[in-house]
């Protein structure tokens, strides 16, 4: 994807077409990520603006696909801090701030220090009238191919369980969603699930994730801004959802209704 690094190549569908160019999703990631480092800034954040804008306004498969690639390169760790700051800048600087959010990497705790240890504690029942698990026994489960222990541990909210649960095969999509639904749930749980190759894409996990408020916010705006203008619309309606995420999604649905339906 060199060529993306050029001013004069980077605008939509340049970006579209080379993105879809190549086959392997992480691949399309990371090439973007190296290309978003080089050329004009400003340049790239219209770029990616005109991106988003398509995307809710088109089911175009291709535009679909590169506004996840844009979610999953921005929340990169690959994607150096210079980077993200000059992206970050640029896009303020051209009042293009939902487009700006998707640079943002820390996130304000959402969750009470006394809450977060009782979750992460090193043993936990998976029934109420079994035995306290240690953290090694829950993860040896968490391979399992097993129903009835897959479902009990739906609701071990370990980041170290759930790493472990979602690369069983055995997993199902509606698994993936009442994990990310779990209220209280560990937010690093929750990023981990929405860094997650396989289930990161999908649609029912996305809506799960960014409408539980333990998500961390850098993660739930990222997420919000792959949706589409009425399920935006709800996002920015939900009092339970944390106010900066409400007015991301709020700009982005205000943004889609002033442009022309094609």
């Amino acid at each position: 994807m060199t060529s993306t690094c050029h001013n004069a190549r980077v605008g939509p569908d340049h970006i579209i077409g080379r993105l879809k160019a190549l086959r392997d999703a992480r691949m399309r990631v990371l090439a973007l990520v190296e290309a978003l480092g080089q050329g004009e800034p400003g340049l790239w954040v219209e770029t990616l603006a005109a991106i988003v804008t398509r995307a809710q306004l088109t089911d175009d498969a291709d535009t679909q696909a590169a506004l996840e690639c844009v979610r999953q390169a921005t929340a990169d760790p690959a994607l150096a801090y210079h980077t993200r700051s000059a992206l970050y800048e640029a896009a303020i600087e051209r009042g293009l701030t939902p487009i700006a959010r998707l640079f943002l990497s820390a996130s304000p705790s959402v969750v009470a220090k006394a809450q977060l240890a009782k979750q992460l504690a090193p043993e936990r029942k998976l029934e109420p009238k079994g035995r306290p698990l240690t953290l090694g026994e829950r993860k040896a489960l968490a391979r399992t191919h097993r129903r009835e222990d897959l479902l009990l541990l739906i609701r071990d909210p370990h980041p170290a369980v759930v790493a472990i649960f979602l690369d069983n095969p055995h997993v199902t999509e509606s698994d993936v969603v009442r994990v990310a639904a779990q209220r209280p749930a560990v937010p690093e749980s929750l990023t981990r699930i929405a860094a997650h190759p396989r289930w990161c894409v999908r649609h029912a996990v996305k809506r799960a994730l960014v409408m539980n408020p333990s998500t961390p916010l850098a993660d739930a705006i990222r997420i919000a801004t792959t949706l589409r203008p009425q399920e935006l619309a709800e996002l920015a309606a939900d009092p339970q959802l944390p106010e900066p995420l409400r007015r991301h999604a709020a700009d982005l649905h205000a943004a889609s209704q002033r442009r022309p339906q094609a």
